[in-house]
């Protein structure tokens, strides 16, 4: 018995050390040939809202263009954000339905114009206003390419997607941009319209939030992506867990999940083969990393 714990312990710290010598090696390479190297087993920070726990000192209130610098400055190399879209049609990054919260007005941002959100100020968590202007995805995309990836939600109407692709297009980002959608079979088949029609697309484009095995399966199936992810509501591995994982590796696919706890459930979450973590503390997951 005691010999089996043993071998098992060392098996762990061999994974442990291994990945954590690929980290140290692929530190020079860019952020979409790290992702795009699917034997190089790098572990990804997606920094939620870019990471704003610090939005005074840094003075970079969550989805501004202040942070997406910041987010460059200190080494993240995914910054997850969110896509509403105004009255009048323009792709807004912004997290609440409403402006109320970040910034100094009111009001649901599918109910103003460009014009309205652009006289408003983006709040720091302390309601202190910024200089910061609400942002476009034009605006967001822009100022990091070619420097830190971005993860967003879309969740404007899905009949605009092919107008954030495009803008995409127009920018030479396609790949470095990635728009997450809840996965349903509904959601699937208009994806799948869109791109029947011509729309451009990129293995990264579109990533699936998936719940289980099932649900995984189908995305890679119908997809193919380069990427997935896999929601756990109760932040509990189990034996479906590990099927997903198998599944996504099978298919060269990388797995990303929401972390949680700290040091000690970041090491299993990767010894288990997520290598994606989307993260509300991405100073101190980068801090972990950097020192295994």
């Amino acid at each position: 018995m005691m010999k089996h714990i043993l071998i098992t312990f060392a098996a762990v710290l061999l994974v442990g050390c291994f990945s954590a010598s690929i980290q140290t090696q692929s530190h020079n390479i860019s952020p979409l040939n790290k992702l795009n190297d699917v034997n190089l087993n790098h572990v990804f920070i997606a920094a939620h809202r870019g990471g704003y726990e610090r939005d005074w000192d840094n003075r970079a209130p969550e989805n501004s263009v202040a942070n997406i610098k910041k987010s460059i400055r200190m080494g993240f190399e995914i910054y997850e954000s969110d896509l509403q879209v105004s009255k009048d049609g323009h792709l807004i990054i912004m997290h609440d339905p409403t402006v109320d919260r970040t910034t100094n007005g009111k009001g649901f941002v599918r109910d103003l114009n460009l014009s309205d959100l652009k006289q408003l100020k983006l709040k720091y968590k302390n309601n202190k206003l910024s200089r910061e202007s609400v942002p476009t995805l034009e605006d967001f995309i822009v100022n990091g390419k070619d420097k830190i990836l971005f993860k967003i939600d879309f969740k404007g109407p899905i009949e605009f997607f092919p107008d954030a692709v495009n803008l995409l297009k127009k920018h030479d980002m396609l790949g470095q941009v990635f728009f997450r959608f809840d996965w349903s079979k509904k959601v699937a088949s208009d994806l799948a319209g869109f791109l029947s029609e011509g729309m451009p697309t990129h293995p990264n484009l579109i990533l699936f939030k998936t719940r289980n095995s099932e649900e995984l399966k189908s995305a890679i199936t119908q997809f193919n992506p380069s990427i997935i992810e896999l929601y756990l509501k109760d932040k509990k591995i189990n034996d479906d867990t590990i099927k997903a994982i198998k599944i996504a590796k099978d298919k060269e696919t990388l797995i990303g999940i929401t972390s949680w706890g700290g040091e000690a459930q970041w090491q299993e979450l990767i010894n288990l083969g997520f290598r994606m973590f989307h993260t509300k503390k991405p100073e101190a997951f980068s801090k972990f990393l950097n020192k295994r």
